[in-house]
C-alpha cells in the first residue's frame, strides 16, 4: 500500500529561522517568550509572546520576494527551507502532481510590515489570508490544489492530514503542508478579555498553570508518495490523521474530550495501530487549565495504562502560534522520531497531580520512538491528531 512519507521539513518560530535552530533550542529547554515589540502592550493581560525578531536574511527575503505581510514572509521562508532539504527541484515542482495545503487561524490579521519589528509599522486595515495559500503556490509553481485551511488552533494539523489523503486517494506525488500565523494586537486583546492569557508565563500541565501565551511563525513539511523518493531517505512517514468537532462551545473545550478521544482513536485507526504502538505524545498542551485537563482526561481514555507514556508540550518554548501550531508541532514530532528524543516541558517546576500524562520536563530524554502522536484542539472546538512513524526500509 502507498505511503506518505515526509521528505522535508522548514520551520520559522521565535527560536530562530530554520529547523536547526528551532530543534537545538527545544532539545536545549531554551523559550524565545519575549516582551511584544510590534505592537503596543497597552491593556494586554500579558505583555509576552513568542515573537520573532526578524533577521537580516528575512528582511533580505521580504525584500527581494516583495513579500507585504508578516504571515506571508514566515509561510515562504518556511516552504522555501523545506523545498530544499526534501530535494525536490523547480522542474519536479513544474512538472509533477504536487498541491500546497496551508493552515492558518482566523483567516486575516490586523496588517504589519513584513520587514520590521518596530511598533507603528503596521498599517491601516486587515490582511486577508483566504488566499494565502494560492498566493505561495504561485510564487513557487505547484499547479495542483492549494487549500487554505482556517480551523483555529488545528488548522496546521489538519493541514498534514489533508495533505496526507491527498497523497492516499487523490494521486499526488508530493504536497507542501502546514500552518502559518502572525501575532497581532487585535487576537491579543480578545484573549485578554477572555483570560485565557497567563499573568506570568505558560506552564503546560503544570499545577500552577493559568493560561496560554501566544507566538508566531510557520511550520511546513513536504510530504511524498514513497513510490517517488527513488533514493532518496525520507525522514519519517505520515501514517494517520483523525478529526473532530467538540459541538460543544465556541470559547472552551468539552470537559468530558469526547472529540478529542474521537481525533485520536481515529488517528490510531486510520494508521492501523493500537494505543500501546506510541511511544511518544506531542501535547497540545496549551497551558490554560481547562484544555490542559481535558486533554489529559482525553488520553487517559485512550491510553489507559499507557497514558505512561512520555509527553510534551513546545508551546512553552515558542508560544501558541495558532494556526501555525499544528505545524510547528508536527515538524517537532517529525524530529522526535528520526533523532529518538523528547523534548522537555519548559517552565514546568511541578507536574499537576490531577493530570495522570508523563510530562518530560527538565531536560530532553532519550527514547525509542516508533510511532509518535500529535495532537491540536482548537478553538471553537476543532480537532486534529497525527500520527508520524520511524522510517525504514
Amino acid at each position: 500500500m502507498e505511503r506518505a512519507v515526509v521528505t522535508g521539513l522548514g520551520c520559522v518560530t521565535a527560536l530562530g529561522e530554520d529547523v536547526p535552530q528551532f530543534w537545538d533550542g527545544l532539545i536545549s529547554g531554551k523559550t524565545g517568550i519575549v516582551p511584544i515589540t510590534g505592537f503596543s502592550r497597552e491593556f494586554l493581560r500579558n505583555p509576552s509572546a513568542g515573537e520573532i525578531s526578524l533577521s537580516p536574511r528575512m528582511r533580505a527575503h521580504a525584500e527581494s520576494r516583495w513579500l507585504e505581510s508578516r504571515i506571508e514572509l514566515f509561510a515562504d521562508f518556511a516552504v522555501c527551507e523545506a523545498l530544499r532539504s526534501s530535494g525536490l527541484s523547480e522542474n519536479d515542482i513544474r512538472t509533477r502532481k504536487i498541491g500546497l495545503v496551508l493552515g492558518v487561524s482566523l483567516g486575516m490579521s490586523l496588517m504589519r510590515d513584513s520587514r520590521s519589528n518596530e511598533e507603528g509599522r503596521g498599517r491601516e486595515g486587515f490582511d486577508d489570508f483566504s488566499g494565502l495559500a494560492g498566493e505561495i503556490a504561485d510564487r513557487h509553481g505547484v499547479t495542483g490544489e492549494a487549500i487554505t485551511v482556517s480551523t483555529a488552533c488545528a488548522a496546521g494539523t489538519n493541514a498534514v492530514g489533508i495533505a496526507r489523503d491527498m497523497i492516499l486517494y487523490e494521486g499526488y506525488d508530493a504536497v507542501i503542508c502546514g500552518g502559518a500565523d502572525t501575532l497581532d494586537r487585535m487576537k491579543y486583546l480578545g484573549h485578554s478579555a477572555l483570560n485565557t492569557l497567563t499573568l506570568t508565563s505558560i506552564k503546560p500541565f503544570a499545577a500552577d498553570r493559568d493560561g496560554t501565551i501566544f507566538g508566531e511563525g510557520a511550520g511546513i513539511l513536504v510530504l511524498e508518495a514513497e513510490r517517488c523518493l527513488a533514493s532518496r531517505p525520507a525522514l519519517a512517514v505520515c501514517s494517520g490523521s483523525g478529526f473532530s468537532c467538540d459541538a460543544y462551545q465556541i470559547a472552551a473545550p468539552d470537559p468530558g474530550g469526547a472529540a478529542a478521544v474521537y481525533a485520536m482513536r481515529e488517528a490510531l485507526r486510520n494508521a492501523g495501530l493500537e494505543p500501546a504502538d506510541i511511544n511518544y505524545i506531542n501535547l497540545h498542551g496549551s497551558g490554560t487549565h481547562h484544555n490542559d485537563s481535558m486533554e489529559s482526561l482525553a488520553i487517559m481514555q485512550v491510553f489507559g495504562d499507557g497514558a505512561l507514556i512520555p509527553a510534551s508540550s513546545i508551546k512553552s518554548a515558542i508560544g501558541h502560534t495558532m494556526g501555525a501550531a499544528g505545524g510547528c508541532e508536527s515538524v517537532a514530532t517529525v524530529l522526535a522520531v528520526k533523532h529518538q528524543k523528547a523534548p522537555p516541558t519548559v517552565n514546568v517546576v511541578e507536574k499537576d497531580p490531577q493530570l495522570p500524562v508523563r510530562l518530560v520536563c527538565g531536560r530532553a530524554i532519550d527514547w525509542k520512538i516508533e510511532h509518535a502522536l500529535s495532537n491540536s484542539f482548537g478553538f471553537g472546538g476543532c480537532n486534529g491528531t497525527v500520527i508520524f512513524s520511524r522510517w525504514g526500509r
